[in-house]
C-alpha cells in the first residue's frame, strides 16, 4: 500500500518510479541508520544514490530532497541523544559552519546565475570530492600508523582547528550533504565515548542543516515537488534511524571505532576512484 501511494504522488517527470522509490528509499534508510548513530560516516552513500534516483527528471533537486529527510534524521537523533553532547566542540566547530554554509551558498547561487541547475555541475563537486577522499585516506593512514606506533593520544582541538574544520564541513555540506567524513576526522581522534561522539556529531548536523534551510529556500532548491517527495521518503528515514540507535547499543566502543574508520576508508577509496578520472578526462 505505501509503495502504491508514493508511485501515485511522485513528480510526473520521474521514469521508472519504482526504481525512483527503491533507490531512494535505500538512500534515506542508508542515511537514517547513520544519523541514528550507527557509523555516521557511511551517510555520504546517500547523496550519490539519490542522484542515482533523480536522474530521469532534470527538475528535480536531489539537493532540496534530501535537506528536508536529513532534517527530519536529525530530529529523530537529537530527541534520543539529547543532554550527551559536547558543548566545547559544538562552540568550536559552529561558527565556522555558518560561514562555510554561506560560502557553499555563493557557490550554488553563482551555478543558478550561469543558468544551470546546481546538480548538474560536476567539476566543483568532483574536484571537492577528490579533496575530502584524498584526505580521508590520509587520515586513515595517519590513525593506523599511531596504533601501530603507540601514540594513539587523544587530540586536543583549538578554535582555530575547529573553526577550519567547521567551514570545510559547513561548504561540503551545503554543496554535496557530505561532511560526516570531515567531522568524523575531527571528532574521533578525540577519543570521547562514542555515545558523546554520536550526539556531539547529531547536534552539530542538526544546526548545520537548519541555517541551510534559509539558503535553499532563496535559491528555490526546495519546492512543493521536492517537499512532497521527501515526504514520500521520510518513513524510510525513520526506519533508518531507529536501526542505526539499535545497531549502536549492540556494538562496544573498540568494534565501532574501527568500522568508522575502515568506512571512512571505504568512502576515500569511493571518493577518489569516482572524481579522479573524470577530472582527469
Amino acid at each position: 500500500m505505501e509503495m502504491m501511494l508514493a508511485l501515485t504522488v511522485l513528480p510526473p517527470g520521474v521514469d521508472s518510479p519504482a526504481r525512483f522509490f527503491m533507490v531512494g528509499a535505500l538512500a534515506a534508510l542508508i542515511m537514517g541508520a547513520a544519523k541514528g548513530g550507527f557509523a555516521g560516516s557511511v551517510g555520504i552513500l546517500s547523496m550519490p544514490l539519490m542522484l542515482y534516483a533523480c536522474q530521469d527528471d532534470p527538475k528535480l533537486s536531489p539537493l532540496g530532497i534530501m535537506l528536508p529527510l536529513l532534517i527530519v534524521c536529525d530530529y529523530v537523533a537529537v530527541t534520543y541523544w539529547r543532554g550527551k553532547w559536547d558543548w566545547r566542540n559544538i562552540r568550536l566547530l559552529v561558527p565556522g559552519a555558518v560561514a562555510g554554509v554561506a560560502a557553499g551558498s555563493a557557490v550554488l547561487w553563482w551555478f543558478k546565475q550561469m543558468g544551470r541547475a546546481p546538480e548538474a555541475i560536476e567539476l566543483p563537486n568532483l574536484a571537492l570530492g577528490l579533496t575530502i577522499g584524498v584526505i580521508a585516506l590520509a587520515f586513515v593512514a595517519l590513525q593506523a600508523l599511531r596504533a601501530l606506533r603507540g601514540q594513539m593520544k587523544a587530540f586536543q582541538p583549538s578554535f582555530a582547528h575547529g573553526f577550519g574544520v567547521g567551514a570545510a564541513a559547513g561548504l561540503t555540506s551545503t554543496l554535496t550533504h557530505s561532511a560526516g567524513p570531515i567531522t568524523t576526522m575531527f571528532l574521533l581522534p578525540q577519543q570521547m565515548p562514542k555515545q558523546r561522539y554520536v550526539a556531539t556529531a547529531t547536534l552539530y548536523y542538526w544546526i548545520g542543516n537548519q541555517v541551510k534551510l534559509l539558503p535553499y529556500i532563496l535559491l528555490g532548491l526546495l519546492d512543493t515537488g521536492t517537499l512532497t517527495t521527501s515526504a514520500v521518503l521520510a518513513p524510510a528515514v525513520v526506519v533508518g534511524a531507529a536501526l542505526g540507535i539499535l545497531l549502536h547499543h549492540r556494538v562496544n566502543q573498540k568494534i565501532f571505532n574501527l568500522i568508522v574508520y575502515a568506512l571512512l576508508g571505504l568512502m576515500g577509496i569511493h571518493l577518489v576512484i569516482v572524481s579522479a578520472p573524470k577530472l582527469w578526462r
